[in-house]
């Protein structure tokens, strides 16, 4: 109900009753938001079970030079994944100091398998329900399964960055190099099970999905429109531009209360713009993260 009124507004920007619509639904998305936020507080922790396989994981033991790369690899992705949701696909350097700590992950025991492992990262949510790796595994998962797929990864990459797509392939390139296999399952708060393997056959295809995938511009750019279009709950935005057009796409973490605030007026939108390539059939996307909100009013004064 909430996207067709929100398709009726940006047809109808000028539009009393639309926009009158447009608040009642709003606010019972912000009860239901409210509702959420009561269940969440009591999940304390976020539950990631890892299962590897191969020569270097017999007799339940692991290869402790073979593990540690893993991990490696499996920290700096979920880390940078972390990073792109909170400030952005094309932010450079040094991953911030709050998102590593927020993104920690603990191996907090080992069970009978070839090598089983259950890892766990502290929820953290906020007073607002919002919680950085409870977000950043579901935004994960989506890369994970996108991974062999080329139009499925360009839309993915375009929200997390390239950052994350080398880490990800360090990470499979090991695995095949190593030829060990990979399960990876977590379980969300409304208790939908993700899981991700990984086996000799699929690195191969994943390596070329992502070989295939070139970010070719990423940039940060302002534009001035109205906020016509967006979800609390899954992070999504759409702004009519002064042109006519719509640029569509994800908030970070952290800028709910502005976009519930400034929605259905004019603003001025500060974005991470970022146009991606695939290589084989030569087409080109552009992708929009939402960085920053500020009333029309204020920028131009």
């Amino acid at each position: 109900a909430l996207g067709d009124q929100q398709a009726l507004g940006r047809a109808n920007p000028m539009s009393f009753g639309i926009a009158l619509s447009g608040k009642s639904l709003r606010s019972m998305e912000a009860v239901l938001r409210s509702e959420l936020v009561e269940v969440l507080r009591h999940r304390q922790t976020e539950h990631i079970s890892i299962v590897l396989d191969g020569p270097n994981f017999v007799k339940h033991s692991a290869k402790l030079s073979d593990l540690g790369v893993i991990f490696t690899r499996m920290q700096k992705l979920f880390s940078s994944v972390a990073q792109a949701i909170t400030t952005g696909p094309t932010t450079r350097g040094p991953i911030r100091s709050d998102i590593m700590a927020h993104t920690a992950m603990r191996l907090q025991a080992i069970y009978a398998s070839s090598f089983g492992m259950n890892v766990a990262v502290p929820s953290n949510y906020d007073v607002l329900g919002e919680s950085l790796p409870s977000d950043t595994l579901s935004q994960l998962f989506q890369l994970l399964f996108a991974a062999q797929n080329d139009t499925l990864l360009m839309r993915v990459s375009g929200e997390v960055g390239r950052r994350s797509l080398v880490h990800l392939r360090h990470l499979v390139s090991h695995l095949k190099v190593t030829e060990s296999t990979m399960n990876v399952d977590w379980k969300d708060f409304a208790g939908t099970r993700y899981e991700w393997q990984i086996t000799r056959e699929s690195a191969d295809k994943i390596i070329a999905t992502i070989d295939n995938i070139t970010e070719t511009r990423s940039e940060t750019k302002s534009f001035d429109g109205r906020l016509v279009g967006a979800s609390l709950l899954r992070n999504r935005f759409e702004v009519l531009l002064d042109s006519d057009t719509v640029i569509e796409g994800k908030f970070v973490s952290g800028l709910a209360n502005s976009v519930q605030e400034t929605f259905g007026t004019q603003i001025t939108a500060l974005v991470d713009e970022t146009e991606v390539l695939d290589r084989v059939s030569g087409e080109t996307k552009t992708f929009y993260t939402l960085k920053a909100i500020q009333p029309f009013s204020a920028a131009i004064n």
